[in-house]
């Protein structure tokens, strides 16, 4: 499981007071699950919101995560003279959109303009790979206080068994 969190700053709806809103991303398996939440201290008012797949991942949460951890850029390692074929196919799978769309997706790609959260691009990325083609993620932004050879803040890259 790879995750990417964070807290930042809301005010209350029942009592107006500020209070600290934890979102998270999460690779979990094969698919895409977030999650919003808080609880207010001052009048109780609690809020938990979550969902599955890349599409419904609220805009706000998926702007701070980018803001707090960089964007992770999709990199393709086959050479680019091959077939674009399977990438596209998964692509138009992936994200949707018609043939033009996920055209200028694979340009953006082989241009190292496309880019997302990690656990989106990593996704799309186990995706690619399934299809037979060469792809890795590469987030650029490390934070100063990740130790070297450690996760970045608030990403927290674990394995987890599903019953």
């Amino acid at each position: 499981m790879l995750t990417a969190s964070v807290s930042y700053p809301a005010q209350c709806s029942g009592c107006g007071s500020e209070l600290e809103c934890v979102g998270v991303l999460a690779l979990v398996g094969q698919s895409l699950e977030w999650d919003i939440g808080y609880h207010c201290s001052g009048c109780g008012d609690a809020l938990y919101e979550c969902g599955t797949g890349a599409s419904s991942v609220p805009d706000d949460l998926r702007r701070r995560l980018l803001a707090e951890h960089g964007e992770a850029r999709l990199v393709l390692l086959s050479d680019p003279h091959a077939s674009s074929v399977p990438v596209m196919k998964v692509l138009r799978a992936e994200l949707g959109g018609d043939l033009a769309r996920t055209k200028r997706t694979l340009q953006q790609i082989r241009a190292g303009m496309f880019a997302g959260t990690m656990p989106e691009t990593t996704l799309l990325a186990h995706r690619l790979r399934a299809a037979g083609v060469e792809a890795e993620v590469e987030c650029p932004k490390q934070p100063d206080e990740a130790p070297a050879g450690q996760p970045a803040a608030g990403l927290e890259v674990r394995t987890a068994r599903r019953p």
